[in-house]
């Protein structure tokens, strides 16, 4: 007997895609950037890395960036 894994579906860069079940720390670990090489926002919300442990829900939408540091 197999097991199906469930996936949720995300808007992810503005693209539709289906992921297993996680936070947004591990989808950002799951693609392949370190944590503190990529910024997060999550439903048009800056989300800082230390709280980047909210599970993804269906229909989240997450936009990863590079941080831009400066002054």
């Amino acid at each position: 007997m197999s097991e199906t894994v469930q996936t949720i579906e995300i808007q992810l860069d503005g693209v539709s895609c289906q992921v297993a079940p996680c936070t947004l720390a591990e989808l950002v670990q799951r693609l392949g950037h370190a944590s503190e090489g990529v910024g997060t926002a999550l439903n048009g919300r800056f989300v800082p890395r230390g709280q980047r442990d909210r599970a993804l829900q269906p229909g989240d939408a997450v936009l990863l960036f590079k941080p831009i540091v400066g002054g």
